[in-house]
Formats: structure tokens, sequence, C-alpha cells
């Protein structure tokens, strides 16, 4: 199973990258400025991103490079999902709801949720 390996910081980045493409490093550091990070730690994040196939740029205008996601969030968020699954429930959906619902008190808004993700499924094998 292919994994992004994105860390929380640049988890932070790829949101400004999927809120809106094409977008200068110096854009991104004021969308990422409630963080406190100096311009050259985004910087780096940018680079390792770029590094790891996930965002690309359009080098038209050398004096500003204009940074777009490759890779789809929704994309992104299952091979997350598909990786911590495997990593710490052992692949087991059920072992990992049962876990989070020993611990949290399930809203009847979030019990018919999983529910009809439930009959979903259901329908789909039929």
């Amino acid at each position: 199973m292919e994994r992004y390996n994105i860390s929380e910081s640049e988890w932070k980045v790829m949101q400004c990258l999927w809120q809106e493409d094409a977008l200068t490093l110096r854009e991104i550091v004021d969308r990422l400025k409630n963080t406190d990070w100096s311009y050259t730690t985004i910087r780096t994040m940018v680079t390792r991103l770029m590094d790891k196939g996930i965002i690309d740029a359009d080098r038209s205008s050398p004096s500003s490079f204009r940074y777009f996601a490759i890779v789809p969030e929704d994309e992104c968020k299952v091979k997350e999902a598909e990786s911590f699954l495997t990593r710490v429930f052992d692949g087991s959906i059920s072992l990992m709801i049962s876990t989070l619902t020993k611990q949290e008190t399930l809203s009847d808004d979030e019990i018919a949720e999983l529910k009809r993700i439930i009959d979903s499924i259901d329908g789909s094998e039929s």
C-alpha cells in the first residue's frame, strides 16, 4: 500500500493548496500566519512535499513559483486512513470503531450515520 507520509505540519500546507490552487510561497505563508512558523520553515515543508511528489510548481515565472497539489485531498485521506488502520488496528475497522466508541459517547446523529454507512455497504454487496 502506497503511503504519502505527510506530517501533521505538512497537512496544513496541503490544506492551503487544496482550498486554493496555484499559490506562491508568500501566499502559503500568509495563509499559515496563525501557526507562527517562519518563512524558511514553510519553504522547507513545501520542498519536502515536492520531493514526495505530492505537490508541484508552475515555474513559468522565476520570481514567483506557483505551487499546486498533484494528489487530490480525498486520495490522501484514504491512504492516511488505510495506513493508520493497518498500523494501529491491524487492519480491523471493527476494532477501531469499538475502541473509539469505548472512549467517546456517540450522538444519535453519529449512530444514525454509522447505520447508514453499514446499510449502504450491505446494499452494495447483494
